[in-house]
């Protein structure tokens, strides 16, 4: 199997048929390269690559985080892997919201749930939302940040035949030995 990256959708996408011309190279370069399986990145930074109600749109499609493209791509790129003889696996980064360099909360959609949280009055919600070492990351240990990931990852499996999730990039703060 190969591993499709965000980065290498990034800037890429275009209209819908751009996207899908693009996806099909992709998948016929994977099935020449003889392989079986393609582990796409659909929900990099909490926000998705198809159309979600628990995260906004992804930057990834159209620049902007939040912005509706016109057109599913998971939907495209699942069935262009299905199409080439290639399972298709979904992968999440569930805690990741930005990378590292980026912790300003305002650089998130306004319907973006780390935005919401963080910026909310309630001391309980801010804590959802952790901000270390220059990036912002879900905190696992609140109820609601699990039951959000749970419900991101039921969405997919319900609405799109894949054939598996992969949760990858946890990036846990390094607090040092001391």
């Amino acid at each position: 199997g190969v591993w499709i990256s965000y980065l290498e959708l990034m800037g890429k996408c275009g209209t819908e048929s751009e996207f899908t011309a693009l996806v099909n190279t992709m998948m016929e370069n994977c099935k020449k390269l003889r392989m079986n399986a393609v582990f796409v990145h659909v929900r990099p930074f909490s926000d998705a690559l198809y159309p979600s109600e628990y995260f906004p749109w992804s930057k990834v499609v159209t620049g902007t985080q939040g912005v509706n493209p016109g057109y599913d791509p998971l939907k495209i790129m699942l069935q262009a892997a299905h199409e080439h003889g290639l399972e298709f696996h979904a992968w999440i980064n569930p805690y990741r919201i930005t990378s590292s360099g980026n912790a300003d909360i305002k650089t998130l959609s306004k319907d973006n749930p780390a935005r919401i949280w963080a910026q909310s009055s309630k001391q309980s919600d801010r804590r959802k939302v952790l901000s270390y070492g220059g990036m912002l990351q879900y905190n696992p240990s609140k109820k609601a940040v699990r039951k959000l990931i749970i419900n991101g990852v039921k969405e997919i499996a319900v609405k799109y035949d894949i054939d598996g999730i992969h949760f990858d990039d946890y990036f846990y703060p390094n607090l040092g030995t001391d």
